[in-house]
């Protein structure tokens, strides 16, 4: 069943049927017949790795607050 929905004007006023036409009723109107489309195919996205840092013997691991806190002295680099 093929429902129908008041028409409206531009303003977002209900339109009112016109009564010099009586073959047709302005005050509804029928639903467009929408194609539906494709869904468009997603692509995965590569990420790429990330290069390994190298440790040194004697250093926090990395993420370590200790590290974290080498890092902010100087005392090492990334």
């Amino acid at each position: 069943m093929v429902t129908r929905k008041r028409a409206r004007t531009q303003s977002g006023k209900f339109r009112g049927d016109d009564p010099s036409t009586p073959d047709i009723n302005e005050a509804w109107e029928e639903p467009s017949v929408a194609t539906k489309k494709a869904p468009a195919k997603k692509t995965a996205v590569k990420k790429k790795a990330a290069p390994k840092k190298k440790v040194v013997a004697g250093t926090p691991a990395p993420g370590s607050a200790a590290y974290k806190a080498m890092l902010l002295r100087g005392e090492i680099k990334e």
